[in-house]
């Protein structure tokens, strides 16, 4: 292994871990409220709509709205979870809903 690969490693290390364990070392003991605790609360959840939805709206590259099982599952299971929330049962039903769509979707295509 290089050296440019190891230091590459190391400070990705860093930094993940570094993001992660900074707020804690910094809010340790502290009362948080306002702005600041609205946006540690939402970061999460930002975070992880920017990874999930551009992977529902555009699985294969390019945007598909109609024919997609992807993106309708979501749909699904987003309105199932707020109505049921166990995370199980979410997981569950996501998984039978995208089974059943992909085949439907291929049998109308």
């Amino acid at each position: 292994m290089s050296i440019q690969f190891v230091a590459t490693i190391l400070l990705m290390t860093l930094v993940t871990y570094g993001s992660r364990v900074l707020p804690f070392l910094l809010f340790k003991g502290k009362n948080v409220q306002g702005f600041a605790r609205n946006f540690i609360e939402l970061v999460p959840i930002a975070l992880l709509a920017a990874l999930v939805i551009p992977e529902l709206v555009t699985p294969g590259g390019s945007i598909m709205l109609s024919r997609n099982p992807y993106l309708w599952t979501g749909i699904l299971t987003f309105l199932f979870a707020r109505r049921v929330p166990n995370l199980f049962l979410g997981i569950l039903f996501g998984m039978i809903v995208f089974w059943g769509m992909d085949k439907l979707l291929l049998l109308i295509h």
